[in-house]
């Protein structure tokens, strides 16, 4: 309706736009299809139609491409016309959908814009779902297989990360539990952060709670076709895990990219509570860092055993759910990363923020008309 009383004070008011995209899923660098459904009341001539692909983000909708689809139409009045198109998805948006499960903390979308002689018209924003494509699988395969546990994902500005794009991907994790260790608030978070240029895919590899300091990972078609065929991902994706948590044992200043930088608490994700196990800024943090030991935490790499966390949930699913165990059976590990109940005692606002770390911001499907 909003978008209708838009078009009507451009003059537009004897036509209604309907923007319908395709049930299919798109990747990124694939393409969205669907069709604009033009109904006309009276002659309207319209100068432009764009879409818009844009990302709905905790701080703001962020633009990542847009497409001019049609230009100079005349619609009859009493008559219907539809302008079908495709639209090209850039390489670093994003990705929604993963093993079919909608991921929480942001989505993408289509906006649809109408330009006349007197100006232009944005309507609403129809979700659309974006699959993870074939490198992220891959790599989220690796991360279950190695015995990761899913926390969050979000949507951080590129500029936060130093890349060139709008928006970039932020997946954070729990890392692998060593065997013969138990779950607990001294297992490390790890983030991987995801963008691409062109046919290159870049993921940035850092502790959670020491943002700036990533490790960069460059990955060519040739490296992503090399370990596709020969099964590599899941030592390459482990030599990533492992050198992040090499920084445990390095004092901030000591961390790359960190020279000279006063100690400062773990930032919070955009828009998330703490998680599981870690204090907000002024609660100190869950495990020590600069000499003060890790809790014990020690991993020595990936040897064909995942991990307690993978373990449990390869009895529901194998790596795939191994992955998204903090999403599809963290109810049964759940209560190993729970919050002291003394210190929950102590610190009742503290402990309420942790719990809210596995809350799901996610956004519902459906695709809504104008």
């Amino acid at each position: 309706m909003v978008f209708k009383k838009l078009l009507a004070g451009l003059g537009l008011g004897g036509v209604e736009v309907d923007t319908v995209l395709s049930p299919h899923p798109a990747t990124p660098g694939a393409a969205l299809t669907g069709q604009v459904d033009l109904r006309a009341k009276s002659d309207t001539d319209i100068t432009a139609i764009w879409l818009l692909l844009v990302a709905d983000t905790p701080f703001g909708e962020a633009e990542l491409a847009r497409q001019q689809v049609a230009s100079g139409i005349r619609v009859a009045g009493g008559s219907a016309q539809s302008v079908p198109f495709t639209f090209a998805v850039p390489t670093h948006t994003p990705f929604t959908s993963l093993y079919g499960q909608n991921l929480p903390g942001g989505g993408i979308g289509v906006r649809t814009e109408v330009a006349v002689v007197g100006g232009r018209a944005k309507g609403d924003w129809d979700p659309a779902r974006v699959d993870a494509g074939p490198a992220h699988q891959q790599i989220m395969d690796a991360l279950g297989t190695i015995g990761c546990r899913f926390v969050r994902s979000e949507l951080r500005p590129g500029a936060a990360a130093g890349l060139p794009v709008p928006v970039v991907q932020a997946v954070t994790f729990y890392a692998p539990i060593p065997e013969g260790q138990q779950p607990g608030p001294h297992i490390p978070l790890l983030t991987f952060i995801f963008t691409a240029a062109g046919e290159t895919l870049t993921v940035l590899a850092e502790l959670a709670a020491r943002p700036g300091s990533a490790d960069r990972h460059d990955l060519s078609p040739t490296d992503i076709a090399r370990w596709s065929a020969e099964g590599g991902w899941v030592g390459e994706v482990d030599r990533w895990i492992v050198t992040a948590l090499d920084k445990l044992g390095q004092s901030p200043a000591a961390a790359t990219g960190a020279f000279m930088q006063p100690h400062t608490p773990p930032q919070q994700p955009y828009g998330h509570s703490p998680a599981p196990g870690h204090r907000a800024p002024g609660h100190g943090s869950a495990y020590g860092y600069g000499g003060h030991g890790h809790g014990g935490y020690k991993y020595g790499g990936y040897h064909g055993k995942p991990s307690m966390a993978g373990a449990v949930a390869a009895g529901v699913g194998g790596a795939a759910l191994g992955f998204l165990g903090g999403m599809v059976i963290g109810d049964m590990i759940g209560d190993a990363f729970a919050p002291d109940v003394m210190e929950a005692a102590a610190d009742p606002g503290a402990a309420a923020a942790d719990y809210a770390g596995f809350d799901d911001g996610g956004f519902d499907g459906g695709f809504e008309d104008f």
